[in-house]
C-alpha cells in the first residue's frame, strides 16, 4: 500500500458501496498494548484479528514476516458505518 492513495474514479473499476460497514466495525477489538521492540505504549489493533474481518487492510511485509495495518484505508468502512448509525438514529427519532 502507498502511504497515501490515489483516489482518483479514473483509475478504479468495480466500485461498490461497503456494505454491512457497521457490523464489520462492531467485530473489531482496539487495544492498547507495549510494543516487545521498543517498550513504547501504543493504541492500534491487532493485525491478525484484522485479517480474519477484512483481510484486505492488513499489509504482509516480505522482509521482515510481519504484518501491519493500512489504517487509511479502514476510514472508508468507518465513514460507512456513521452513515448506518444516522440512518438508525434518523428512524428512531421519527417513529
Amino acid at each position: 500500500f502507498p502511504s497515501h492513495d490515489t483516489a482518483d474514479e479514473r483509475i478504479k473499476t468495480n466500485i461498490q458501496t461497503i456494505v454491512n460497514a457497521l457490523s464489520t466495525v462492531n467485530s473489531l477489538r482496539g487495544v492498547t498494548y507495549d510494543r516487545i521492540d521498543t517498550g513504547v505504549h501504543s493504541i492500534g489493533l491487532i493485525a491478525q484479528e484484522l485479517e480474519q474481518v477484512v483481510p484486505e487492510l492488513v499489509i504482509d511485509n516480505k522482509d521482515t514476516g510481519l504484518k501491519s495495518v493500512a489504517y487509511q484505508n479502514l476510514v472508508a468502512i468507518l465513514i460507512e458505518a456513521i452513515k448506518e448509525l444516522t440512518e438508525r438514529v434518523e428512524k428512531l427519532e421519527n417513529k
